[in-house]
């Protein structure tokens, strides 16, 4: 096992979309018949005490993917190096983690944030067919995002993992909307044996 500390710089603005339950133990905001619902955006926010963050979660499924959005591991292993996709997924799955500096499940933005930036304005056709708008919290330029890389089978040449990383950031993005919001490129990356 070996491990990798690695910054990622972004290159354009990061969107949040958090999930909130309004079910929950969370008081959820009052309807607004017009206008945004500040208040709504600032739940979609990932934060807590200590500022704006990323969970680590989030970072590695910019390796691994999901139905709607190709992680890295099928970027690089089925539209550049053909037939490996497959691999590469189950690989980045079970043997390469993303820990935060701080709290290991998050990955706070730096420099320090305690609320969002901007927002981002969408209209989408709802259930009933008819333009509901969307609005989603930004973190605008510069923003960074340190953090430690854990990778559990030595026979993993770091020069891959730094390639899964590189495409990560730069195809996938982090966060909601990428790669049009969030995309990154690694600026640091030290392989700590």
């Amino acid at each position: 096992m070996y491990e990798i500390l690695a910054t990622y710089k972004g290159l354009v603005p990061m969107m949040h979309d958090r999930f909130y339950d309004l079910t929950s133990t969370e008081k959820g905001p009052k309807k607004k018949k017009k206008g945004k619902n500040l208040e709504v955006v600032e739940l979609k926010l990932h934060k807590d005490k200590n500022g704006v963050f990323v969970p680590a979660d989030n970072i590695k499924m910019m390796l691994v993917g999901n139905k709607a959005r190709p992680g890295a591991a099928k970027i690089l292993g089925s539209y550049i190096e053909t037939g490996k996709g497959t691999q590469y997924a189950q690989m980045a799955k079970a043997l390469i983690w993303v820990l935060g500096l701080k709290d290991p499940l998050k990955v706070y933005v730096e420099p320090k944030r305690m609320t969002y930036d901007d927002i981002d304005e969408r209209s989408f056709i709802n259930a009933t067919g008819s333009r509901s708008m969307s609005y989603r919290p930004i973190i605008t330029l510069p923003w960074s995002l340190s953090f430690k890389i854990q990778v559990t089978d030595n026979q993993i040449d770091e020069s891959k993992v730094r390639e899964f990383f590189d495409v990560a950031g730069l195809r996938c993005g982090c966060c909601a909307y990428g790669p049009t919001f969030g995309r990154c490129m690694i600026t640091e990356w030290e392989v700590v044996k």
